[in-house]
C-alpha cells in the first residue's frame, strides 16, 4: 500500500471517530482521575465537557484544515479558502485531503499520514474509548526478532490491531527526529517477511513462505 493510500484508509477511520468524539461532549467521565467504560452520565450539573474528547476535537478540527491547506499548497502552489468550523467543513477538508494527497511525493504523504495516525491513536486513547491498539513484541519461528534500523536494539513492537510496527526506545529517532513507524510486507521474489519503513528503507527478517 502507498503513502496516498495509507492516507485514505486513516481519512476514513478519523471521518468514523468523530463523531463518537463528538458524542463524548454531553458524557463528562465519571472520575477525572480514573475515567469510565460505562458512558452513563453524571447525576448533578456537570460542565458539558469531556476532559480528553473536547480539546482533541478543537486539535482535529484545526489540524484537518491546516493538513488540508499544506497539501494544496504543494500541488497547486495556492493555501485557498479557510474553511469554516463546522463539522461539514472537516468532512470537506477531509475530501479533500483524500484527493491531494495523489499529487505530492512520498514524503509529504508520509508526514500527512503521520498526522492522521497520531490524531486517530489519541482519539483510541481517550478512556471513555477505550480502543488503543495493543502492542506486542514481534514474533518469528525461528532466531531473533528483527531489530530496529535506527537504534539496532530489539525494540520494535507490532499493534495486533492495524499491523503497524514501531520502535518503543524512547531515545531511538529517524534522521527527521520522529520516532520510526513501519509496515509489515512481504518480500514479493520470495514472500519472505519485511518492514517497510516511512522514509523508505526496508528490514528482510524471517524465512520465505
Amino acid at each position: 500500500m502507498t503513502p496516498a493510500e495509507e492516507v485514505e484508509t486513516l481519512a476514513g477511520e478519523l471521518r468514523a471517530l468523530l463523531p463518537r468524539l463528538k458524542a463524548l461532549l454531553t458524557d463528562p467521565v465519571g472520575d477525572p482521575t480514573k475515567g469510565t467504560m460505562s458512558h452513563h452520565r453524571i447525576v448533578g450539573s456537570p460542565a458539558p465537557w469531556h476532559p480528553e474528547a473536547g480539546p482533541l476535537l478543537m486539535t482535529i478540527h484545526a489540524g484537518v484544515r491546516e493538513l488540508e491547506i499544506d497539501l494544496r499548497h504543494h500541488v497547486s502552489g495556492r493555501l485557498g479558502e479557510d474553511r469554516g468550523g463546522s463539522d461539514g467543513n472537516t468532512a470537506a477538508a477531509l475530501d479533500a485531503i483524500v484527493r491531494l494527497v495523489h499529487g505530492v511525493d512520498d514524503d509529504m504523504a508520509r508526514d500527512a499520514r503521520r498526522r492522521l495516525d497520531r490524531w486517530i491513536e489519541q482519539g483510541r486513547q481517550i478512556r471513555d474509548i477505550g480502543e488503543s491498539e495493543k502492542w506486542i513484541p514481534i514474533r518469528v519461528s525461528k532466531g531473533l526478532p528483527p531489530a530496529c534500523l535506527y537504534c539496532n536494539t530489539y525494540s520494535l513492537r507490532v499493534a495486533q490491531q492495524s499491523g503497524r510496527v514501531r520502535c518503543v526506545n524512547p531515545k531511538c529517532t529517524d534522521e527527521k527526529g520522529n520516532r520510526p513507524h513501519a509496515n509489515i510486507d512481504k518480500n514479493r521474489l520470495d514472500g519472505s517477511a519485511m518492514l517497510v519503513w516511512e522514509d523508505g528503507r526496508t528490514t528482510y527478517y524471517g524465512e520465505a513462505s
